[in-house]
């Protein structure tokens, strides 16, 4: 048996270990499906969630925290049979019966009847017992929507908001229509996906990424710049004038990798090493310039020290910059609200999901940048330059759900592009 906090990961509990705390017993596991295999082996069905959610353990100082699942139940005795029940009360009237002497055709038919009532009583409460139980049970188009959000990689948290939604505004009869209800999940699911908004900005326009090593800043950037070429050659319009600064001296390459992006669009790339040489180089062209791309040195989304470092050198009066965090789509959820945590003191304007090509399943990024309130601005996919990149649209990332019925026709009317 457990009970109360644990400080660190070795103090956790294993996969089904039980405990009770003021007579409620818990499971903790290390999965829902742990939780539901364990719980049905203790006690098959006789038993009634009252309470489950995800939790955080472990971990120092709030570090390196896993995600576990917490059930808190309570154990349903076995209702008697009414045979038994009959029988019991039967054996027990019975045994007063013997003691008193009772004797009497009268008092033995006035026994048959109070035996009767009593069979009855108990059978009504065994209905009872029975009802209760079905209405506890998850109806079958939860379990389904459930099972989807899994296999999408949704969070705990995330899946069991959508649940309790389901139970909260659909009646039993809505239910019961699963396309309807699968409908009504995407849509619910659309609204939670916050797209950053295109909004003219004063010029120089400085644009900087952050975000963790081997996310794919540097290509994105460059990815960035080509779009805005592009776009305006489309409208054919003047080249806009852009200048690239690389402020990451933790890889070798770095500056050659942008450099090589930058004579392909013949757009000069500066290094700086501190605050005066950002300063230096924006003060000398800010006048002309379009718009300044820097691109920053990825650090552990733990290694608060440099990251707060790296804020110190773009802490420059006048500078202004749009900060995107950049992750990739296949971060694991605990991972990404660490990176969200650690690069918080940038108060990014919103995010960059970068490398869609690796991975079919978004929920873990789609579920956390919603219980932050994050936006998403871009995606990419791929390495070509400056090609592979688009702006983030909700049919995009909804289109792209494994395994659910989508109306395609009706998510690109609920959820149209920005123009």
């Amino acid at each position: 048996m457990y009970s109360g906090e644990f400080n660190n990961v070795s103090q956790l509990p294993p996969a089904r270990a039980v405990y009770s705390d003021n007579g409620a017993k818990t499971l903790i596991c290390k999965t829902r499906e742990d939780c539901k295999k364990e719980l049905y082996r203790l006690y098959g069905n006789d038993y009634e969630v009252t309470w489950q959610r995800p939790i955080m353990k472990g971990g120092i100082l709030g570090l390196f925290q896993r995600e576990y699942f917490e059930v808190h139940y309570v154990v349903r005795p076995k209702p008697m049979s009414p045979k038994d029940s009959f029988q019991q009360s039967r054996d027990e009237i019975l045994k007063k019966t013997t003691e008193g002497s009772i004797t009497s055709t009268m008092q033995i038919a006035a026994l048959d009847k109070k035996i009767e009532g009593l069979t009855k009583m108990m059978t009504d409460k065994l209905d009872f017992l029975t009802s209760a139980s079905s209405v506890t049970e998850k109806h079958p188009s939860i379990q389904k929507i459930e099972e989807l959000l899994q296999k999408n990689e949704f969070s705990f948290s995330y899946i069991n908001s959508i649940s309790n939604r389901l139970r909260a505004e659909l009646a039993i009869e809505e239910l019961d229509d699963f396309d309807a209800v699968e409908r009504t999940v995407v849509d619910w699911i659309g609204n939670s996906i916050k797209i950053y908004p295109q909004t003219p900005v004063k010029l120089p326009h400085v644009i900087v990424l952050v975000g963790p090593t081997g996310v794919g800043k540097t290509t994105t950037i460059a990815k960035l710049a080509g779009m805005l070429i592009l776009d305006a050659k489309e409208k054919k319009q003047p080249k806009p004038f852009i200048r690239m600064i690389t402020i990451d001296h933790t890889r070798v390459a770095a500056e050659a990798q942008l450099k090589t992006f930058g004579d392909l669009m013949q757009i000069d790339v500066d290094k700086a090493e501190s605050s005066s040489d950002v300063k230096k180089i924006f003060d000398t062209y800010k006048e002309n310039l379009d718009v300044l791309f820097i691109d920053t040195p990825g650090y552990s989304p733990n290694d608060s020290e440099n990251i707060g470092k790296m804020k110190a050198i773009l802490d420059i009066p006048g500078l202004h910059p749009e900060i995107y965090l950049t992750v990739t789509a296949s971060v694991k959820a605990m991972d990404l609200v660490s990176i969200i945590q650690n690069y918080e003191q940038f108060a990014p304007s919103s995010v960059i999901v970068t490398k869609w090509d690796e991975t079919r399943a978004y929920g873990n990024v789609l579920s956390v940048l919603s219980e932050k309130g994050k936006a998403i601005s871009y995606i990419t996919d791929g390495q070509k330059v400056p090609k592979e990149i688009e702006r983030a649209t909700v049919s995009r990332f909804l289109l792209n759900l494994n395994d659910f019925n989508i109306d395609r026709m009706h998510i690109e009317d609920a959820f149209p592009e920005e123009k």
